[in-house]
């Protein structure tokens, strides 16, 4: 923070503009909560008081629109606004199914960078998510990293940055996934949670991928980095680490084909087959790809029996094939059931590490 507060002051020395702000009137904001009853906007902020920077305040504003409610914390912290540091926007249930136009105002301001992402959370947690670390670095900060860290080991959600979200509500054929946020309590003792991956259905009816599914769509939309497989073998199972994942997709002869390519290396194993045999590890890999092609075909069939296309099925064939869609019948929101896929897996276990036969 010292280093931000640093270049900002060298950012106003050197600027001559007429609209030159002491370091001192200005107030960060490092994340928004947006939500909407009543015909009226309610932003939770997270602010950091630039008079002391470990000074983080919370301040909700009402308003009929976003700039208002900007305008009216900017009258209550008694200081500019600063949103070129925002890392997060959590939107409530209510700002999705009344379909909002929350992000033009990001789009329009000059200040803002647009390099913050976008996440979900139920309404019985939107009073308290900010809240949680105010007395720390503060909850926007807490969620940036719980993502990052997220998406090194896991994969199980996925990061929306605020481009790829407004690239989703601007195109065919794709709908908006957003990263679902919980508050639970250990030890007495609540912190925030990353739970999953939400979707809202053309009727805006809510959808939830558990972890397991969250980490396959990822596999699927080429944006899991690293993660661990539990795969069954006989009664028994092993793991494998996958450390290195490509998918591509190919639309040919009105087929949407999937390849995906993995490497990968066991981390755990508890079955019979003898690892000194060479035929084994190709049995096991073999048993890999069936194991992704199977939740693969999950994640597709959510996305079919739902009519709700967050995998992006219909963008990638509108760009390839524009022809395919006839707008003239309205086709375009019931494509998903007539769009038959093909599936090929190719999983490489490339090291078995230390891992002994237990025969």
């Amino acid at each position: 923070m010292k280093k931000i507060l640093i270049l900002f002051t060298i950012i106003f020395l050197l600027s001559g503009c007429y609209d030159y702000v002491e370091i001192e009137d200005l107030v960060i904001v490092t994340g928004m909560l947006i939500d909407y009853k009543d015909n009226q906007y309610e932003i939770t902020s997270q602010i950091i008081d630039n008079e002391n920077e470990t000074n983080i305040k919370v301040i909700t504003t009402s308003c009929d629109s976003i700039d208002k409610c900007i305008y009216k914390l900017s009258k209550i912290s008694n200081k500019d606004i600063f949103i070129s540091h925002l890392k997060v926007i959590i939107l409530t249930e209510s700002v999705i199914k009344n379909n909002k136009n929350f992000y033009d105002y990001f789009l329009r301001d000059t200040k803002s960078k647009m390099n913050f992402y976008i996440y979900f959370v139920e309404d019985k947690y939107k009073d308290e998510i900010l809240n949680i670390y105010k007395n720390d670095k503060g909850s926007a900060l807490y969620i940036k990293n719980l993502m990052e860290f997220n998406n090194k080991i896991f994969s199980s959600s996925t990061p929306i940055s605020f481009l790829d979200y407004i690239k989703t509500k601007t195109e065919y054929g794709v709908v908006p996934i957003y990263s679902n946020l919980k508050i639970k309590e250990n030890n007495n003792e609540k912190y925030i949670y990353l739970e999953n991956i939400v979707v809202f259905d053309n009727d805006f009816n809510k959808i939830i991928l558990n972890d397991q599914e969250g980490v396959f769509y990822n596999i699927l939309t080429n944006k899991a980095n690293k993660t661990i497989l539990t795969i069954p073998c006989d009664n028994n199972y092993f793991s494998i680490l996958l450390d290195n994942i490509k998918t591509k997709y190919k639309w040919n002869n009105n087929i949407f084909n999937i390849k995906i390519n993995i490497k990968s290396s066991i981390s755990n194993y508890t079955c019979s087959y003898n690892l000194d045999n060479p035929k084994n590890i190709d049995k096991l890999s073999n048993l890999a790809n069936d194991y992704i092609k199977k939740n693969i075909k999950r994640i597709i069939n959510i996305a079919y029996d739902n009519n709700t296309d967050f995998i992006g099925i219909g963008s990638y064939i509108y760009k390839h094939d524009q022809n395919y869609f006839d707008f003239k019948n309205n086709n375009w929101n019931n494509y998903l059931k007539n769009i038959n896929n093909k599936i090929k897996v190719k999983t490489i276990i490339n090291s078995i590490g230390e891992m002994k036969n237990e025969l």
